[in-house]
């Protein structure tokens, strides 16, 4: 398994017409986003990396809205170096951050940072143990986009949020063409594999929840142990008779 961290920096798409099919895969992913629009809670939503500045949350019940990329966006700021404070921000979203970022744990672990406890963290990425996985074995391809970038497996990403704590709401499946023709091509097999293998999904979602950690004092171990003393009186008078011993 290679390590998350690279010390090659990866440019991420600007935006979704970067992406093969970009439309298309931009509608597959507002509509499994819009399935969870109202169910996040609370007063602020940020939605991180350039392509979730073109998502539509108007279905989202939280008002205040921010998208922060390094490029721009409602607020400029790098993934991995939010400018907010700690645990201010009610629900995140990152599509195709992970993909394209050096330190992906790095930028989990910020996005752990401003949340609050009890809040939602919605992560949308590309699966290599799937059809769009295919061009990863082609060096030509391996050029452009999608498959410049990462690819981390769902189950691998739900081992890093599980290391912090959180908890798996949902993993659902968004797309399962290959990104190398048309989606409208073999529409039969994608809908076979949506129904026998959703967990082999070209692009993912991933809705976890902060769970908050009771503060449980640890109990010591070991403690020093008392001389029990049965009688006062009786140490007193053996202390007594030691004294008349040593003055003879």
């Amino acid at each position: 398994m290679r390590p998350a961290y690279s010390f090659d920096s990866i440019a991420p798409p600007a935006n979704w017409s970067q992406l093969p099919w970009g439309d298309w895969l931009q509608q597959q992913v507002s509509a499994g986003l819009d399935n969870w629009w109202p169910r996040l809670f609370g007063y602020h939503l940020i939605k991180l990396g350039p392509l979730a500045t073109d998502l539509n949350s108007r279905l989202c019940s939280i008002r205040h809205q921010v998208a922060i990329h390094a490029e721009g966006g409602d607020a400029w700021g790098e993934v991995d170096d939010l400018p907010l404070r700690c645990r201010s921000v009610d629900a995140c979203i990152m599509p195709m951050v992970l993909d394209f970022h050096q330190d992906p744990h790095g930028v989990i672990r910020e996005a752990d940072r401003v949340l609050v406890e009890g809040g939602h963290l919605v992560i949308i990425g590309f699966n290599p143990l799937s059809p769009a996985g295919l061009g990863l074995l082609s060096p030509s391809l391996r050029k452009r986009y999608p498959w410049k970038g990462r690819m981390f497996t769902p189950n691998r990403v739900r081992d890093w949020l599980g290391v912090l704590g959180y908890q798996l709401v949902a993993q659902e499946p968004l797309a399962f063409s290959s990104l190398l023709w048309s989606p409208d091509r073999f529409v039969w097999p994608q809908q076979w594999m949506a129904q026998q293998t959703p967990s082999l999904a070209s692009v993912y979602m991933l809705v976890a929840r902060k769970v908050a950690v009771p503060m449980t004092p640890v109990r010591p171990r070991w403690r020093p142990r008392k001389r029990l003393i049965t009688s006062p009186a009786a140490v007193g008078r053996t202390a007594a008779e030691s004294r008349q011993t040593l003055e003879r």
